[in-house]
């Protein structure tokens, strides 16, 4: 038995935020590759679904798709916890805390990752989420590690990232101090710059602030960080290009197949530091073997922090990617049948042409489209997905336009070594990762995963949506040829006759 399989034999586990990106790919790939015991997620209460209720829909996720064949009794498993970090001890109750008494692996995954989220909520999250996290994690005898799943951006005022703490500006507990004293959010809104400076929104704060509780926690218990940078499609498993979620980056991606995202404002020479989600969740598993080795002699002196980054080996900026996407014609392998315009996007930073390209390539064609929905009785559509596109893209704007350096991903020899040929072997995936093929096939495989996974359309319809892609693409050559004739013609009687 593999030395990862053998640290997971029989465990019993509790991971906040299960139903989050993070969360599903790691309680997944638990379940897949190793015989753990059970899983303990923490769910609370939405949308007028128990927890009982929402662990049901999780069972039911794409991501399980591939245990569900293979493994199809693994998912049992998985126990529901009724609770909410934002509540203390997170609002486990006493039969359920007594359930989960052999708990011995804790997976801190929960947070609000919205960049734009209020101050106060960002704080109960984020910060107060992790405090209480902790404080039941105390009470867990047979604790063996616990797991702070932070992010490779919680430095943003540092233009080189180390896998180390660095203290943080602000003091934790003065922070949540905060939201006790001043009721009113009117007031905190206000305060967010001046609390916030040297970070682009409250998300990379409060998760800076997660770090420097965490740090204060590393001598009472056996405690590490985790830093992922921007998560993105799986490149092997447990499908390749499997796209988790449509917040993001996966979002974006989808909008411009659906040709409704037409140009994007970024830096020319940005390497957007990428997780691919496999490859992060083989190394989280790691890591969380190694800080609990490392914790077997006594607290180490310094607090452990693990990331992945994709700093030393995927050399593409973001542009050469996107444009290699448009270049081989990947959106027509991918061809979506929810489609307004021709797949493809405008990439500059120049902000006057991003400005006028977002106006007459997406919001004038959005806004004739609702016009013409609103005449037939229908409800407006694409001018709400317009905005909130524009909207995510001006709060990613400040890694838009910095690269971040690092020393890539921790101990990845140590990583690639170890688990050779095992379940969490990530040899070819880092040792092929500068390979424009690989790069090709991995992002054709994540088109289709969008196509299927996310947007639900039948791989049948595929030939269907190709046709239509191709008569809108005739039908626009045969759009600029008229307008081209109309100028000569022009230019013709205007100038020469």
């Amino acid at each position: 038995m593999a030395q990862l399989e053998q640290f997971y034999e029989n465990s019993e586990i509790f991971v906040t935020g299960g139903s989050g990106v993070v969360g599903k790919a790691l309680i997944e790939k638990l379940l897949r590759s190793c015989n753990v015991k059970r899983i303990y997620v923490l769910l609370r209460s939405k949308k007028q679904l128990s927890a009982e209720q929402r662990l049901e829909k999780l069972r039911q996720a794409k991501i399980f798709q591939v245990l569900r064949m293979r493994k199809p009794d693994e998912v049992n498993k998985l126990v529901a916890i009724p609770g909410d970090v934002a509540l203390p001890r997170l609002g486990i109750s006493p039969n359920h805390h007594r359930q989960m008494k052999d708990v011995s692996i804790v997976f801190h995954c929960a947070a609000t990752v919205r960049f734009d989220e209020p101050l106060r909520v960002a704080l109960q999250l984020n910060v107060g989420g992790t405090l209480e996290a902790l404080r039941f994690a105390e009470q867990l005898h047979q604790l063996r590690i616990f797991v702070h799943v932070s992010t490779f951006f919680s430095q943003t005022y540092l233009k080189r990232v180390e896998p180390k703490y660095y203290k943080s500006p602000m003091d934790w507990r003065v922070c949540l101090r905060l939201l006790d004293e001043i009721k009113d959010d009117g007031v905190l809104d206000a305060l967010t710059s001046k609390l916030t400076v040297g970070f682009p929104n409250t998300y990379t704060f409060t998760k800076n602030l997660g770090e420097s509780l965490i740090n204060d926690y590393h001598k009472r218990l056996p405690v590490i960080i985790y830093r992922p940078s921007i998560v993105l499609f799986s490149v092997r498993e447990p499908l390749p290009g499997y796209a988790p979620s449509l917040m993001g980056a996966m979002g974006l991606f989808s909008l411009v197949g659906a040709g409704l995202l037409k140009t994007v404002y970024i830096g020319r020479d940005i390497h957007l530091d990428l997780t691919p989600q496999d490859m992060g969740i083989k190394g989280l598993c790691y890591y969380a073997k190694a800080g609990y080795e490392a914790y077997r002699n006594g607290p180490p002196k310094e607090l452990l922090v693990y990331q992945t980054s994709s700093k030393t080996h995927i050399p593409h900026t973001f542009i050469q990617m996107a444009e290699r996407m448009d270049n081989m014609n990947l959106w027509y392998n991918g061809a979506l049948l929810k489609n307004l315009m021709i797949p493809g996007c405008h990439y500059t930073e120049n902000r006057f042409a991003y400005k006028f390209l977002v106006f007459t390539k997406q919001i004038l064609p959005a806004l004739i489209v609702d016009l013409l929905l609103m005449l037939f009785g229908r409800p407006p559509a694409l001018m709400s997905i317009m905005r909130k596109s524009y909207h995510t893209l001006e709060v990613m704007k400040p890694f838009m336009f910095n690269n971040y350096d690092s020393p890539g991903t921790t101990d990845i020899a140590e990583i690639i070594r170890l688990n050779r040929n095992t379940e969490f072997d990530v040899w070819d995936e880092y040792e092929y990762a500068d390979s424009t093929e690989r790069l090709i096939t991995a992002c054709n495989n994540m088109l289709v995963s969008i196509r299927h996974d996310l947007l639900n359309e039948d791989p049948s319809t595929l030939s269907k949506a190709q046709l239509i892609m191709r008569i809108k693409q005739c039908i626009y050559a045969a759009f600029r040829l008229y307008l081209l004739y109309k100028l000569l013609n022009w230019l013709w009687y205007r100038f020469l006759v």
